[in-house]
């Protein structure tokens, strides 16, 4: 039996208003709550290995910042306050990513080019780069490219912590021992001994493990509890980005189907779902007067892309308590009826 979210509906207003509030001033509702609906579990695989499911993108979406971001339309954003990207040679193509200052991660660890130098690390240097250079002052990554790639202003789109990696590898008594550590291994490594960073590598991608502590975030959300049929995420209350969270927690829960999930919608056990399309799930949106008929020629989308930056984002409860389905082929939340 799911939790049911008891002020939802009562922050409803204050949600809506807070919303386009700008600067410091906090967004969130306090006490609100939205429960979210998987028809896929956590897995704790990390978002950049190939077995990630859609919930394991979710959590890493919501706890993890960078030099850009996806919108709710799937469009690549910048984002300033992360820090700056430039190019700053053509001969070799070299571009210098530099962390803004006073970014921290959610353990109060200050953010920095260390960071970085272990996600391009442990992701065996992106295609065609030569050269990477860390600052003295540690804040900046330049990275030297053989040719121009496609992709360099998407690079560290969700850098991990270096010194929570490198505490698990290592057991590095603190920070700065941690991102030392980091920086010898990588050393090490151009000098033909990669055991380190092998170790490295390892503890990088099962960051996200139900095996052990969550990672510390750096985006508007971080894991309060993780397990493979529920993930809780609360706000990361050091996070000043452009992504403004509403609600104070989000709940994602597995269950075992999209008419499962839809369900939960229609008895109010849920507020929202992403699930995969198919024809059960058309049968089930029809049986509650949500299917929309023709989805174009496009066809159905093999998932609602997009749709979990938007309820991490900004995503305000719906009026009467009804729950939202957010429709995947015009992102206008459908009213349940009243039963």
């Amino acid at each position: 039996m799911l939790r049911r979210r008891g002020l939802v509906a009562l922050a409803v207003a204050s949600s809506l208003a807070l919303a386009g509030c700008a600067g410091g001033q906090s967004t969130v509702v306090d006490d609100s709550v939205v429960g979210v609906g998987l028809d896929v579990p956590y897995t704790g695989a990390g978002p950049a290995a190939p077995e990630a499911t859609a919930a394991d993108l979710a959590v890493a979406a919501a706890t993890l910042a960078g030099f850009s971001y996806q919108d709710a339309d799937g469009r690549s954003v910048a984002d300033p306050s992360f820090g700056t990207i430039e190019v700053v040679g053509e001969d070799p193509f070299t571009v210098r990513y530099t962390v803004a200052d006073g970014l921290a991660w959610s353990d109060g660890v200050g953010i920095d080019g260390v960071d970085l130098l272990l996600d391009w690390a442990v992701r065996e240097q992106p295609a065609g780069a030569s050269s990477v250079t860390l600052s003295p002052d540690r804040k900046s990554l330049a990275i030297a490219f053989s040719s121009p790639p496609e992709d360099w202003e998407a690079a560290f789109r969700a850098p991990l912590p270096a010194h929570a990696i490198a505490a698990r590898a290592f057991d590095s008594r603190t920070p700065e021992v941690a991102k030392d550590a980091v920086i010898a291994a990588v050393d090490g490594a151009r000098a033909g001994e990669g055991s380190d960073l092998a170790e490295l590598a390892a503890a990088w991608s099962a960051a996200f493990s139900l095996d052990g502590p969550p990672p510390p975030a750096s985006g508007p959300y971080r894991i309060d509890s993780a397990a493979p049929d529920l993930v809780e995420l609360v706000v990361n209350a050091g996070y000043a980005g452009p992504r403004r969270p509403s609600y104070e927690r989000v709940e994602l829960h597995a269950l075992p189907s999209a008419a499962a999930a839809v369900q939960a919608l229609v008895v109010r056990e849920l507020d929202v779902v992403q699930v995969a399309w198919s024809e059960e799930l058309r049968t089930a949106l029809t049986r509650i007067g949500a299917d929309r008929g023709e989805v174009g020629a496009g066809g159905a989308p093999e998932r609602l892309v997009g749709w979990f930056r938007r309820t991490v984002d900004h995503v305000d409860p719906a009026p009467g308590d009804l729950g939202a389905l957010w429709n995947m082929w015009g992102w206008a939340p459908y009213q349940l009826p009243e039963l």
